[in-house]
């Protein structure tokens, strides 16, 4: 090994730095699952916020 790259601290986590297993199937379906729901969840509250602002901007109209 060389001198320059004890400094750099290349050897380090050499053998997983540059590898990443491949999810398997069942982790890609929940990872899927997980994104749907969250955007589910994201679409739902912009409902909730826009019906929170059509509630009061008919309350103040009214009083």
């Amino acid at each position: 090994m060389g001198f320059m790259k004890r400094l750099k601290g290349e050897r380090a986590g050499r053998r997983t730095a540059g590898r990443r297993r491949k999810p398997s199937p069942r982790e890609q379906r929940a990872a899927m699952r997980t994104e749907q729901a969250e955007a589910k969840l994201l679409e739902t509250e912009a409902l909730i916020h826009e019906e929170a602002e059509r509630l009061r901007r008919g309350t103040r109209t009214t009083a």
